[in-house]
């Protein structure tokens, strides 16, 4: 399974792996609903592999939505799955430290 995207009560929740292969994917579902809200809420807690392309692609989105005036909050940073990625990309700043 790459990865699935379910969304309850307003928290979109990425299931599974964001790697090289699939993170145009996506990059373009999120970017699809940056016109739709002015605040997103990505959870990536139970994304069970990050590789460096998945983490500098979450930055970007994050990048994106501030440029364009819009709040995301990608809580994640419990997850001990993609610590070291995103501590090695030096991308762990995105992730919100509030937990939902």
């Amino acid at each position: 399974m790459a990865f699935q995207i379910k969304e309850q009560h307003g928290i979109f929740k990425v299931i599974g792996k964001i790697t090289s292969q699939n993170v145009n994917s996506l990059e373009n579902y999120v970017s699809s609903h940056l016109h739709k809200t002015d605040h997103m809420i990505l959870s990536i807690e139970n994304v069970d592999q990050l590789d460096r392309s998945g983490a500098f692609m979450l930055e970007r989105l994050y990048k994106v939505f501030v440029k364009k005036n819009r709040v995301i909050s990608i809580i994640g940073n419990q997850n001990k799955n993609i610590a070291n990625i995103m501590a090695l990309t030096k991308t762990n700043y995105i992730l919100s430290s509030d937990r939902i």
